[in-house]
């Protein structure tokens, strides 16, 4: 199917500009005709619908994200299959979004690599909320990263791409032995392939954490797998001295390798935040109110919480050169000794796996780039997409794409 702007999808979706491309396929801004309201669609690339895992996936995503009701993800509206020929078989599959007018973090993070303490903060805890209504539904959404945080021009966050997101206990949908994510963001459990669960997502919010403070991420490479081999055995270097030590205590929690050592879930990352802004240091989560609980790896349990409903604070910042506005700016204190627990979150009923190994997870490493190297195609999934990109979108769709000229739709699992 040629796409072109004036083309209607099920009597009902006009295009009418191309927001994002990619080898998978490309993001369109809409006209939903029944319903007077500016769409996006995501379309995926017709010969990919000969692929049942691609389609499965797709399908997914539109489940998933359709079931998360939160103002901080980006709404899907719809799905839909179509011929690309009249009366032909139905060889096009679309998702309709919310189009979101801003731009990706990672766009933020080209023109500024570093960003103010206060924004940083603001955009950790916000996110941190959104992924908490999936956590509290047993969702991974396993490719956290700048590309799929979405920034208004308000400053309120909206999370997207739900297409490799998994529920806990359920079969990743890929093949046998992928490693599905973004190489720099990857946990790593995910990195060694091991099962990835809400503290996943949270180790990959540390990594935007780290990255929008230090102007660089904590680990880098020449390759995917060299990155994923950092990310098993490798100690994230010393932020900025310049950044409080309350703010780096928080980030080096989330990048805790043992994901028992780090914040459960993204409510308990938001709720610190909140501590961090007073000045303490993030202690180990007490036990606290629980509303729901899901196995992990090794059939053990982790609570999941309530999604957080309160309205998204709106603020705008500037650049670290410039000084965050008086009113947003926190101020902050030396660390605080104290033994009253400093938030609220259950730790009690958390077992996770034991660390990786991280001989272990770099033998596992090792075998996969044995396994590109002979050309034994699908062993692994992982990109190098997470470089920021350098162009500026006013309309936005929650689809994780960059830009219309570099997008990276097209990398398998880092969508």
């Amino acid at each position: 199917m040629a796409l072109t702007p004036g083309l209607l999808l099920s009597d009902r979706y006009r295009l009418t500009h191309r927001i994002a491309v990619g080898g998978m396929g490309e993001v369109w801004a809409a006209d939903d005709t029944r319903l007077a309201r500016h769409v996006a669609v995501k379309i995926l690339k017709s010969e990919l619908t000969s692929d049942p895992e691609f389609v499965d996936r797709f399908r997914a995503e539109a489940r998933i994200t359709a079931s998360l009701n939160h103002s901080g993800i980006a709404a899907v509206y719809d799905y839909g299959e179509v011929a690309s020929i009249a009366g032909g078989p139905r060889d096009t599959a679309y998702l309709v979004m919310e189009l979101v007018t801003g731009e990706p973090l990672s766009a933020v993070l080209a023109r500024t690599p570093r960003l103010s303490v206060p924004r940083v903060l603001d955009v950790i805890e916000q996110s941190g909320r959104a992924l908490q209504v999936a956590h509290a539904r047993a969702l991974v959404h396993r490719d956290v990263k700048p590309g799929n945080i979405l920034i208004t021009p308000t400053g309120q966050v909206k999370i997207t791409d739900f297409g490799i997101a998994k529920v806990a206990h359920q079969v990743p949908v890929t093949r046998g032995g992928m490693v599905m994510g973004t190489a720099q963001y990857l946990s790593p459990e995910q990195a060694a392939g091991n099962e990835s669960f809400p503290p996943s997502d949270v180790y990959a919010l540390g990594v935007v954490a780290y990255e929008s403070l230090a102007g660089t991420r904590p680990f880098n490479g020449e390759n995917p797998i060299a990155v994923a081999m950092a990310h098993v055995r490798d100690e994230p270097p010393p932020l900025p001295p310049d950044i409080p030590p309350p703010v780096a205590a928080l980030v080096m929690r989330m990048l805790a390798k043992d994901p028992a050592r780090r914040f459960p879930d993204g409510g308990s990352v938001a709720r610190a935040v909140g501590v961090v802004r007073g000045g303490v240091r993030p202690g180990f989560p007490a036990p606290g109110p629980i509303t729901g609980s899901f196995p992990v790896g090794g059939g053990s349990a982790v609570a999941g919480r309530s999604p957080a409903t309160e309205a998204v604070a709106r603020r705008s910042y500037a650049s670290p050169s410039q000084g965050a506005p008086s009113q947003a700016a926190p101020s902050y204190a030396p660390p605080v000794r104290s033994s009253v627990p400093v938030f609220a979150a259950d730790r009690t009923q958390a077992h996770y796996p034991p660390p990786v190994n991280r001989r272990t997870g770099l033998a596992v490493l090792i075998a996969v780039l044995v396994l590109l190297i002979v050309g034994i195609a699908g062993a692994i999934v992982l990109t190098n997409a997470g470089t920021p990109g350098s162009s500026r979108t006013t309309s936005w769709p929650g689809g994780g794409l960059h830009s219309a000229s570099a997008g990276n739709f097209g990398d398998v699992g880092a969508s």
